[in-house]
């Protein structure tokens, strides 16, 4: 050990270099999940959350052309969902949490 480490701070070393390396695994732990689904009425329903198992309602979810145009636009409900009618051509979902998080579900993706 460093001589300018004093003992109390020698001792505690070994545990802050486990934490600081163990950090950005934690600051990644969770993220966004979106899965878009054909739903009745020729409409298609979203569900967000993270990984983590918690709810997404309340976040932004919009849906936009490939050249970024926004062709509708929303905020999951209550129950982490939103519906919409899919628009002609190629189109993507994007949920953003307004932070660090988003994720997105382009239009071939949505399936059964």
């Amino acid at each position: 050990m460093p001589s300018f480490l004093s003992r109390p701070a020698a001792r505690w070393a070994p545990v802050l270099l486990t934490g600081a390396l163990a950090w950005p695994g934690l600051s990644s732990a969770h993220s966004l999940l979106l899965v878009c689904q054909p739903a009745a009425d020729n409409m298609v329903q979203c569900k967000g959350e993270f990984s983590d198992g918690s709810d997404a309602a309340g976040m932004a979810v919009s849906v936009k052309a490939y050249d970024e145009r926004v062709l509708a636009k929303g905020t999951l409900g209550g129950d982490s969902t939103w519906r919409f009618h899919p628009p002609e051509g190629e189109y993507f979902v994007r949920l953003e949490d307004g932070g660090e998080h988003s994720v997105e579900v382009d239009h071939t993706d949505v399936k059964p």
